[in-house]
């Protein structure tokens, strides 16, 4: 009986011990990107970009005859 006993907690812990390594390795994943937060506002576009910069860089070089308007939200 002592033997099984033995096997059954070894088990038991083994198991404990998967859960933590488990839950350490999800713990250590990088968190995602925040989403980007400037669109560009020409209808069809759509593309959004990170900072400001980017999105009036995008606007002069694709849509430079389209006069924009930037919507803060």
């Amino acid at each position: 009986m002592a033997a099984i006993e033995k096997t059954m907690i070894a088990m038991v812990i083994a198991i404990m011990m998967v859960l933590v390594m488990s839950q350490v390795v999800q713990a250590m994943q990088p968190a995602p990107p925040p989403p980007p937060g400037y669109c560009c506002p020409v209808p069809g576009c759509g593309l959004c970009f990170y900072t400001y910069d980017e999105l009036y860089a995008h606007s002069t070089t694709e849509h430079p005859s389209e006069p924009i308007e930037i919507i803060w939200d």
